[in-house]
């Protein structure tokens, strides 16, 4: 009797290890599509693009620049129609609102942030694992005292790097009632002090951050019309390690924590501490881990995002209250927010 061949048949992968084997590639697709100006071709121009017209102003191969196209069209950011014989493509909506210069949603400089130092950074992810430390020296060559010197060393790349962070600033949710004074550490571009402004017209704020960042604070200041108490705004030049931070009644800790170590950590809140009144309030914007760490997904993510960077790391909410009681604060109340809009947030009180 003739023996018969086996046949194999091959295994199906799931789908959602196929999308998380391939989920590096569409995101690359979307960094290379920002970094050459895709979006603003299209958007600057007054009709639909052909590949020869997008490749000619991008300065790439016409054949490629089709592959990518088609993929930007496969992943919903682009859209494709045929046009008295040939094929034209024009921006989503999606790509329209977040995806170019000049939409006031733009994502774009993240975007690119992205792309040019965190894609790299995260391609060491081993590495931050094996060692518990940030990675900028193996990919860069340099420290991360370094490169922040570095983001922070002309006006224009100061500017940049500000826009990345009031992008997310923008979305982050006022959640408490605030007081008659407030000093807002690591104040960045003053964003968010704006917007508390046009809320509660007689607060009296004070920003404070580098020489740098304050200096070009002039370019994120609003209309009087859209800000008309802006004078109660204020900035000074220091940072949250200083023990002589300004007196306030309340201070905006906002996505400052998951930058450090808890020893760190401890430093900054003994700091303010020691310079709030008694009754005074700290409000902490943060991402909050669920207590058994397994989720939001997009937190763990960030965690590792601010260990690859900086050494640091997101929290629990019972790791932040530990880490607020250890220097003696009270009335510790914690908010859990929709993490898509960027942060949670504690409110305690100095007794």
């Amino acid at each position: 009797m003739a023996c018969r061949e086996r046949i194999v048949i091959p295994l199906q992968i799931p789908s959602k290890l196929q999308d998380l084997m391939y989920a590096f590639r569409e995101s690359k697709v979307l960094f290379a599509a920002c970094d050459m100006g895709v979006f603003d071709i299209l958007q600057d121009s007054d009709a639909p693009q052909s590949v020869e017209d997008i490749s000619s102003k991008m300065g790439s191969n016409v054949d490629a620049t089709e592959c990518l196209m088609n993929t930007l069209v496969a992943v919903e950011l682009l859209e494709k129609k045929k046009q008295d014989g040939s094929w034209l493509y024009s921006n989503s909506v999606i790509a329209r609102q977040f995806l170019t210069k000049s939409s006031p949603d733009s994502l774009i400089d993240y975007i690119k942030h992205s792309n040019k130092v965190i894609y790299p950074l995260f391609s060491n992810l081993e590495n931050a694992i094996r060692e518990g430390s940030n990675q900028w020296m193996r990919t860069f060559g340099h420290s991360k005292e370094d490169v922040w010197k570095d983001e922070y060393s002309t006006e224009g790349s100061c500017l940049q790097f500000l826009r990345i962070a009031e992008e997310f600033w923008l979305r982050l949710y006022i959640c408490f009632v605030l007081f008659v004074f407030l000093v807002r550490n690591k104040g960045g571009p003053g964003t968010m002090a704006y917007t508390l402004c046009q809320y509660y017209p007689n607060m009296k704020i004070t920003v404070c951050d580098l020489q740098s960042v304050v200096d070009s604070a002039r370019h994120f200041r609003p209309s009087l019309k859209d800000c008309p108490n802006q004078g109660n705004i204020s900035y000074v030049v220091g940072n949250f390690f200083q023990e002589d931070l300004p007196k306030a009644e309340l201070y905006i800790l906002s996505r400052i924590l998951h930058d450090w170590s808890d020893e760190k950590a401890d430093l900054i809140l003994s700091n303010v501490y020691e310079c709030l009144p008694s009754g005074g309030r700290v409000l902490i914007a943060e991402r909050f881990l669920d207590e058994d760490k397994i989720g939001p997904k997009s937190t763990l993510l960030t965690s590792l995002n601010m260990l690859v960077q900086v050494d640091g790391k997101e929290r629990t909410r019972d790791e932040y209250r530990k880490l607020l009681e250890k220097q003696g604060f009270v009335d510790i109340q914690a908010k859990q927010l929709d993490s898509s809009e960027g942060s949670d947030a504690i409110l305690c009180r100095k007794a």
